[in-house]
């Protein structure tokens, strides 16, 4: 049935879950007009411009004319007039909310689409890594006196078509995502040393101050680099800072008596948006009882050699029937050779520098041991009257003396001495180092130290 020219409609429509955002349709009789959608240019008038105010200003306030199209495809006589105004306190209703999960994003995202004005839109604002604005009608928690979520950051923006013909001459959409930045952490097990290893990972805004992790904990120790994420990826520092493996000093109770190494690596993510990941290499001692840099310790059994020790060379005179006497020189053993396993110590240091060559046989929390073996030596003599050949053995030092006497049916008088000097070690020690050795390990230096200690007999 065909509408009367002076007949008015109005259709009004819901346009989101707000009641006071509403769209106007209005049946306008287009005979009456001197242009259409198609002469549109913006211009606010009665002839059908688009974004011109709805002639009705008192109850439809600030409303738009958007979109325009035939209202009866057989006649072509009417038209539908849409009115829409901009939307308000959008935040009340425009969120979605995604739960990080197996399959989902690794951080809690909420969505929340804006319909903005294509006259008026700023692609700088809001920021990226902006807070997350709020209402108190959402479930998010609100800053007193910011009206703001400071647990999400604005981590992305789009602009999309809504799809919507009533909107899309006026409006532009956009699409803001919001993510609960929390660092994703991780706790390994060290497979070598037995100890758990935490790590984690933080996503920065190129604008950001970065921090790093000096400590890890219910509440991690942190200390501002003073400097930006896309600063800190561009700067080519010597030696950097940052970037690599550090000894972090205990700060925290949960790290007594212990210093952590923590190796830091990064990525950049888009042209935004960076990630810094540190993680735990290393923890190694710092108490008093213990050597600093200790990893641990443990004790086992190795095959070493210890040598013979020498007490002292006897002789004796054996008188002969034709007159006169022959020596007869031997050596007095203390202990004999022996070579089979021996209980040692296995100590395991850990620093990031490496450790300096030292002249103690123990070393230092920052250098090596002067390993200094056992180094046994030979007693050999030899005389028309006596002869002696001593293998390798410590002693301490050692004189002999002989002479062929008054008597001597052969050799006229004469006397000699020959004296050892001591050798290293004149005994066997309570204990030695017989190994200390470093190698690179984790961005820093792995050191082995192997104390051997005495065989003692059985009883």
């Amino acid at each position: 049935m065909p509408t009367t020219p002076t007949r008015r409609q109005r259709v009004i429509e819901f346009a989101t879950p707000k009641v006071a955002d509403l769209v106007v349709v209005e049946v306008v009789d287009a005979s009456r007009n001197v242009s259409s959608a198609d002469s549109a240019d913006d211009v606010a008038d009665i002839n059908g411009n688009y974004g011109a105010a709805h002639p009705d200003t008192l109850r439809f306030k600030d409303f738009k004319l958007s979109l325009i199209k035939n209202a009866d495809s057989e006649q072509g006589q009417f038209q539908l007039w849409y009115y829409v105004k901009d939307r308000e306190s959008q935040d009340e209703y425009n969120w979605e909310f995604q739960a990080a999960g197996a399959s989902n994003p690794i951080y809690d995202t909420v969505v929340r689409t804006f319909v903005l004005l294509r006259s008026t839109y700023d692609e700088s604002d809001p920021v990226i890594g902006s807070y997350m604005p709020t209402h108190e009608r959402d479930p998010f928690t609100t800053d007193a006196v910011t009206k703001t979520d400071n647990e999400y950051v604005l981590f992305e923006k789009k602009q999309v078509r809504s799809g919507d013909e009533t909107l899309d001459s006026l409006y532009v959409v956009e699409q803001r995502i919001y993510v609960k930045r929390v660092p994703i952490r991780r706790t390994d097990v060290d497979s070598e040393f037995d100890i758990p290893l935490k790590s984690k990972e933080t996503i920065y805004y190129k604008d950001e101050t970065v921090f790093k992790t000096t400590a890890f904990g219910a509440t991690d120790a942190t200390e501002t680099t003073g400097i930006t994420a896309s600063a800190l990826f561009k700067r080519n520092k010597v030696p950097n800072d940052f970037f690599g493996t550090y000894l972090e000093p205990n700060s925290l109770e949960s790290q007594a008596n212990k210093n952590v190494g923590i190796l830091r690596e990064g990525r950049q993510l888009t042209d935004n948006w960076y990630a810094i990941a540190e993680r735990e290499v290393m923890k190694t001692n710092t108490t008093p009882t213990e050597e600093v840099n200790l990893i641990k310790k443990y004790f086992t059994y190795q095959n070493y050699t210890w040598p013979a020790v020498l007490l002292r060379i006897k002789d004796e005179n054996w008188s002969r029937r034709d007159g006169g006497h022959d020596t007869i020189v031997y050596p007095i053993y203390k202990k004999g050779t022996y070579s089979g396993p021996t209980k040692v110590q296995v100590e395991l240091f850990w620093r990031v520098d490496k450790f300096g060559v030292g002249s103690s046989k123990e070393g230092s929390t920052t250098e090596l041991a002067t390993v200094n073996p056992m180094l046994p030596e030979p007693c050999v003599f030899q005389t028309p009257i006596a002869t002696v050949n001593v293998p390798p053995t410590l002693h301490d030092r050692i004189s002999v003396t002989g002479t062929t006497g008054t008597d001597h049916p052969v050799y006229s008088y004469i006397g000699t001495t020959w004296t050892f000097l001591a050798t290293n070690y004149t005994d066997w020690p309570d204990s030695l180092v017989i190994s200390d050795t470093q190698k690179p390990f984790r961005g820093g230096y792995l050191r082995e130290r192997v104390t051997a200690y005495k065989p003692v007999a059985g009883t």
